[in-house]
């Protein structure tokens, strides 16, 4: 399978760092699972989470209108929210991706929203995130979908989440919270996938699964403590 970088957790230097360093986070329900366990990750640490003013968050546009949802983050940002934050970051869910979706137009218009915003925001550092990706449903299940048009959470929409997240890996390298890494990276270090007309893709693990596409507790401080490092490094630059 094609290789990714490691998941980075957050380190005590890393918690530190956050407090510091005020972030916007567009999303939507994965986002919302993610910054459920920030909490967990502070308390494993000793330490007191940040305080609502240094998160701030919003659900932006609508799923399956990916566009609708730059649009909304550049809006938010132009609007007052970057004269507040340090960092920000815009996360795709998995209902944006699909297996017709056209990916290279899907990121070139990721691209050109995020060259935009830091021609003309220059102070703050801009974060790309991958796409979430799902669990492999049974094979009833996947012909099932592939019949009435669905098919959302079958090999060939994650293997299309992939090739996105491979061109989100390749234009901006450590600028990257890898949020489809963090999912189907079991707790052992191995990764959960497939392959998918020669091509490789990743799947959420089960244990971290509370849907097919949701996380579940563990799944959710998985997710926080691989963001929390990701707004940690970029509040460094």
């Amino acid at each position: 399978m094609s290789a990714v970088r490691p998941v980075p957790e957050a380190s005590a230097a890393d918690l530190d760092q956050v407090l510091r360093t005020p972030v916007f986070f567009g999303h939507q329900s994965v986002g919302a699972n993610l910054l459920t366990g920030v909490p967990a990750v502070f308390s494993a640490a000793g330490l007191d989470p940040p305080p609502d003013t240094l998160i701030a968050e919003d659900l932006v546009g609508e799923n399956g209108r990916p566009l609708s949802k730059l649009d909304d983050f550049a809006t938010i940002l132009r609007n007052g929210m970057a004269e507040k934050v340090d960092v920000a970051m815009v996360k795709l869910c998995y209902v944006d991706v699909t297996a017709g979706t056209d990916v290279e137009a899907l990121f070139a218009a990721y691209r050109d929203t995020l060259a935009a915003l830091g021609r003309d925001l220059p102070r703050i550092s801009l974060v790309a995130v991958t796409v979430p990706v799902t669990t492999e449903p049974p094979l009833r299940s996947r012909i099932r979908a592939r019949l009435t048009g669905l098919d959302l959470y079958g090999p060939a929409a994650n293997a299309r989440r992939e090739h996105l997240n491979r061109l989100v890996r390749d234009e901006y390298g450590e600028r990257v919270f890898d949020l489809a890494a963090v999912e189907s990276t079991a707790p052992d270090g191995t990764r959960v996938g497939g392959r998918h007309r020669d091509q490789d893709y990743f799947c959420l693990h089960p244990g971290y699964a509370s849907d097919p596409g949701h996380l579940n507790a563990d799944g959710c401080r998985r997710a926080a403590a691989a963001w929390l490092a990701a707004v940690a490094r970029a509040g460094r630059r």
